[in-house]
């Protein structure tokens, strides 16, 4: 589900660079100069590193649903 980088909350599961990442800090920034963006921290999922990125307000991120199914 593609949805505004506005809306994405800590907790969120997004999909980027072709990984899944948890967001794990936000932070709002609007400079005198320029755009506002967004700064994430962002948790892979699969190999616990982590990555700083910045969004544009403006940019649209694939948020994923995931759900937890036990298994015998």
């Amino acid at each position: 589900m593609s949805t505004n980088a506005n809306s994405v909350r800590i907790g969120n599961v997004i999909e980027h660079q072709k990984k899944l990442w948890r967001i794990v800090k936000t932070e709002h920034t609007m400079p005198g100069k320029g755009g506002a963006f967004i700064q994430m921290e962002l948790k892979d999922l699969t190999s616990g590193t982590k990555l700083n990125e910045r969004f544009r307000s403006s940019e649209n991120i694939e948020v994923v649903r995931l759900d937890q199914k036990q298994f015998q």
